[in-house]
């Protein structure tokens, strides 16, 4: 793109030092210092701060743009542009303009809430190859497509890592696309410059407060999914208006953008009800009342566990059947859905007398949620392991711990993921939540000791829920990022761990 192109393109984007030629082109953009390149374009974001002169003095990169707000000296030999927005809302738009608007070209569903989003993605992605379709999936477990998973670090990737994702699977066939549009990615504009297809809303959560201050700022930057998928044609919305937070996130899409046809799960949404659940250690099964224009009442039986798996593949077969997709074949492949990573993961014993669940619950609805998941398959014994997260939301920490003593016969506490803070500090934070006198089963900051423990003192025909890193693989203790996984640790305690 040249650079008199883009300034055509973005009148809120003026030239404030240096000049150019007609011969000056941008080759592409980016929002992340270190992987700037020569002539690229360097969105520098407001959340830089203090330190936003000092990146745009080092960066590698001949034109740089800043927001309003940044004061810096004149740069030799740099072009320096100015914009009343914050530059990395901009990133994405000039991104996707560079890559020739790849997401124009995908059908891409995004899929919001605080729970949820990598189950209903990695769900609708195997309904979509049951279809015949090429599916890609984005999310917090990495970009998979085409049989291949790498790593971003983020939910949403950044802007411009996003767009060169979305052309790379465009290039590859890739038809579908399921992406996790986090708040974080939705407020900062992360996903801006994406086109999609539908959005798709699980629930609403405590979470993330370290981020956002408040909850309404928190359903206002989900609900920000919903206000770019209403600016396209032919697009809809699914919403799980009984879930929690799902009335009040209806209402806030319902006025923000009136016109986006609207799918909504819930008792008094007349569209979608589901009904008559059964559960089982072998599968779930559930009634779904559907109006005559989709067939009327269906029964969906499914490989996976628990009563939040219900609203997960509940959401991801009315966001199938909005996409057109048929029905018969859903229902069969709904049956045999691959476990996904972290996410009600099942280990058993070699003679399969006991159980352990991974889960990646580390809020407190999501806990109570797989705790009761767990309880409705009737175990003999339910022991709860988990921790809270360094610094992050404290508040979350003893909400964990009672609901932890309310649904599990015994509660474990270790670490997950301390950080800088003291491991032994945020177990007394979660330590204050039981009721007085109430002791936890064991408490050791020492995660894989506290896994063999629990394994240890299991009693046949019981359950350890292993909950908070779910699919992570590694423990972050101060500043160091050590391999670490749940599974192996589970095996390794059942004895059935082969390097």
């Amino acid at each position: 793109m040249k650079l008199s192109e883009l300034l055509d393109l973005f009148p809120n984007i003026k030239l404030i030092s240096g000049s150019y030629t007609s011969d000056d082109k941008i080759e592409f953009v980016r929002t992340d210092s270190r992987k700037l390149g020569p002539n690229d374009l360097f969105c520098l974001p407001d959340s830089s701060g203090d330190k936003g002169a000092e990146y745009a003095k080092a960066a590698s990169s001949k034109y740089i743009l800043i927001g309003s707000k940044l004061q810096i000296p004149k740069l030799e030999n740099k072009i320096v542009l100015r914009t009343d927005l914050d530059p990395e809302s901009l990133a994405g738009p000039i991104a996707s303009i560079i890559l020739d608007n790849p997401s124009s070209k995908l059908k891409v569903i995004g899929v919001t809430g605080t729970n949820g989003k990598t189950s209903l993605t990695h769900i609708l992605a195997y309904l979509g190859e049951s279809q015949g379709k090429s599916c890609g999936i984005i999310g917090t477990t990495g970009v998979k497509f085409k049989g291949i998973l790498s790593d971003t670090g983020y939910t949403t990737p950044d802007p411009s890592s996003l767009q060169a994702i979305l052309k790379e699977m465009y290039d590859s066939g890739v038809e579908y696309v399921f992406m996790e549009a986090s708040s974080h990615g939705l407020k900062l504009g992360r996903t801006n410059g994406v086109q999609f297809k539908a959005g798709v809303f699980s629930n609403l959560t405590q979470d993330h407060l370290d981020f956002h201050p408040d909850m309404e700022d928190y359903l206002k930057s989900k609900a920000l999914l919903f206000s770019s998928v209403a600016s396209y044609p032919e697009t809809f919305g699914v919403i799980d208006s009984d879930a929690p937070g799902g009335k009040d996130f209806k209402s806030t899409v319902e006025v923000s953008s009136p016109a986006l046809k609207l799918f909504s799960l819930g008792r008094n949404s007349g569209e979608f009800e589901i009904h008559s659940e059964s559960f089982s250690l072998e599968k779930t099964s559930y009634l779904i009342r559907l109006s005559e224009v989709w067939g009327g009442d269906t029964k969906i039986t499914t490989n996976l566990l628990g009563g939040f798996n219900v609203r997960n593949t509940a959401l991801a077969f009315v966001t199938a059947l909005g996409l057109g997709w048929d029905k018969r074949s859903l229902l069969s492949a709904l049956e045999s859905i691959p476990q996904i990573p972290g996410r009600f993961q099942i280990y058993y014993s070699k003679d399969r007398s006991k159980m352990a669940v991974v889960d990646y619950a580390h809020t407190p609805d999501a806990l109570e949620n797989i705790l009761k998941s767990i309880r409705e398959s009737k175990p003999k014994e339910l022991i709860a392991l988990f921790g809270c997260g360094g610094d992050r939301d404290k508040s979350k920490r003893p909400k964990m711990a009672k609901i932890a003593q309310e649904l599990a016969d015994k509660v474990i506490l270790t670490s997950d993921n301390p950080r800088t803070e003291d491991p032994e500090s945020i177990l007394d934070d979660i330590q204050a939540g039981f009721s007085s006198g109430y002791s936890p089963m064991l408490r050791e900051v020492d995660r894989a000791k506290a896994i063999l423990y629990g394994i240890s003192h299991l009693k046949e025909g019981g359950c350890l829920l292993v909950a908070g890193k779910g699919h992570e693989d590694y423990q972050i203790i101060g500043r160091d990022k050590r391999y670490f996984d749940d599974g192996q640790e589970i095996q390794k305690a059942f004895g059935s761990f082969h390097q």
